[in-house]
């Protein structure tokens, strides 16, 4: 019994540490352009437009001035598709980008109780 109130008192601990490594992610005027995170939304966006229009998600047609461009090769698609998802919660791909960048930031606290 003394090591279970011991995990839930580490998961707690991380749980406000990464509340608290979140913070930045509520700031309207965050950067989420900078490094991967523009490649990231544009993908998002035009794996988005290719599902509305009942297109093939492995090339992306309105991508390279309308040639398409085929950017899973590079990216697995579930990184967009968590974007996607994330977009239906928060109605904007830059929301939806910072939800999925706070959820893996929760699940990967998450596992580091466990690991120790």
């Amino acid at each position: 019994m003394k090591n279970k109130f011991k995990n839930v008192k580490y998961i707690s601990i991380l749980f406000i540490v990464c509340l608290i490594l979140c913070i930045p992610l509520l700031w309207k005027d965050l950067n989420v352009y900078y490094d991967d995170g523009i490649q990231h939304i544009a993908r998002a966006y035009s794996t988005y437009l290719s599902i509305q229009n009942h297109e093939q998600t492995t090339v992306l047609s309105n991508l390279a001035n309308g040639l398409g461009y085929s950017w899973d090769l590079f990216y697995g698609p579930l990184s967009s598709i968590m974007v996607i998802l994330g977009k239906i919660i928060t109605t904007t791909f830059i929301g939806g980008y910072k939800l999925i960048l706070f959820i893996g930031l929760l699940l990967s606290r998450y596992r580091y109780v466990y690991i120790c």
